[in-house]
């Protein structure tokens, strides 16, 4: 028989309300508090700086957590002014004729306060291969008809036809063509000319993030082994490969100054290996390596462009081709041989554009959302543990059913 008591009964419902009530009121304060949170709106200012508002109805009210921060000036029914003083965040929240409040979550900080620096970097180079070619076709044939000498395009009679038309659809014309025969039946040459241009390339395209006042470089290339000879022990010499960096690199350290301008120390190079200039040490073919660098300290304001241009770099090329040894014969050379000049000028481009990031609030294109795989994991360690003891090894391949 279990005795009834009222009293314990009527305790045990008053800490189950209790409990609930407890439980309902952390629901509707998390609640309420999303919902505020979702209606403030966050302002950055800078020490000195100000921020007006303009309000839809007349202002009744305003308060200010901690005028410390920030504080408010009211310049009419409808305008008011917060002014930014000293790092910190506060509140300000705004109250209308209307009745709505406006709340403002104000954070005022300096300009290098967990600031980063993105540095977008473009490198481009403008070709511009200047290809001229000029050819000379000749034909040389007697009243006869017993000696026939041609060059290029009539070394055959391919291109007559019966009738003794020329023909010359199916040969490799240059853009510009001269048919003449010089006043004479016995010769006859074709003479074409071309010229080509080359155009821009793009070399890379970094994307560079570092904090203030830190380095950070770049490098889009490889490295080249260079024999160097050293001296060792006993007077004996001994070789020791070093490594040579090559290719499209950049070196800065930015500087932020305040919310809109930036001080940026920039070093872009671009080299390339260069064959033409190797070196025989030893039995090693050690290439050159052309460079073309630039260093320079800009001031800049945030999100604007600079560019660094003026690196040129020249090379002309002189081809000769043609029959051998009549090539070679003076004045008279040319009709059976062609002469090709080619001209490499290139220039450097170089884009530069800074962007400040807070590393708190980091731009959506900045980063990448991984979904971590807790499944596998989890299964992995439920399937290797140990069993209790007491009991039996579990089965080393059990049938489970696999989702």
């Amino acid at each position: 028989m279990h005795e009834f008591r009222p009293g314990r009964i009527t305790a045990f419902f008053t800490a189950v309300c209790l409990f609930l009530s407890v439980l309902a009121g952390e629901a509707w304060a998390q609640g309420g508090a999303q919902t505020v949170e979702s209606n403030i709106i966050r302002l950055d200012l800078v020490p000195g700086r100000s921020y007006p508002i303009t309000t839809p109805t007349p202002i009744s009210r305003v308060s200010v957590a901690n005028p410390e921060v920030a504080d408010v000036v009211v310049l009419g029914d409808r305008e008011l002014v917060i002014n930014g003083k000293t790092s910190g965040e506060t509140d300000v929240i705004v109250v209308g004729n209307d009745q709505l409040r406006r709340h403002y979550r104000v954070q005022v900080r300096s300009a290098t306060d967990r600031r980063q620096i993105a540095l977008s970097v473009r490198f481009a180079e403008v070709r511009k291969d200047f290809l001229r070619q000029l050819g000379v076709n000749a034909l040389y044939r007697n009243k006869a008809g017993d000696v026939r000498a041609g060059t290029g395009i009539f070394r055959t009679d391919n291109v007559f036809g019966d009738q003794g038309d020329i023909n010359l659809g199916n040969e490799a014309v240059r853009f510009g063509t001269v048919l003449t025969d010089f006043g004479s039946e016995e010769l006859l040459a074709l003479i074409d000319a071309e010229q080509q241009r080359g155009l821009a390339r793009a070399l890379a395209e970094p994307t560079i993030i570092a904090a203030n006042r830190e380095d950070a470089s770049f490098l889009a290339g490889g490295e080249i082994p260079i024999p160097v000879i050293q001296s060792g022990g006993g007077g004996a010499a001994q070789v020791v490969i070093i490594f040579r960096e090559f290719g499209v690199r950049l070196n800065f350290n930015g500087e932020i100054l305040n919310d809109s301008l930036i001080k940026l120390k920039v070093r872009p190079e671009v080299s390339s290996l260069d064959f033409a200039n190797a070196v025989l040490f030893s039995g090693f073919r050690i290439p050159a390596i052309r460079t073309r660098r630039v260093e320079t300290t800009i001031d800049i304001k945030r999100d604007n462009s600079v560019i660094i241009s003026g690196l040129f770099n020249e090379e002309r090329e002189r081809v000769r081709t043609g029959i051998p040894l009549l090539v070679d014969i003076p004045i008279l050379g040319s009709l059976f041989g062609s002469t090709r000049w080619q001209t490499n000028e290139n220039e450097l481009l170089v884009v530069v554009t800074p962007t400040l990031l807070d590393p708190n609030r980091m731009r959506p294109r900045d980063l990448l959302r991984t979904i971590p795989d807790s499944t596998l994991p989890a299964r992995d360690a439920i399937d290797k543990r140990l069993p209790p003891r007491g009991t039996q090894p579990a089965d080393p391949n059990p049938r489970r059913p696999r989702n």
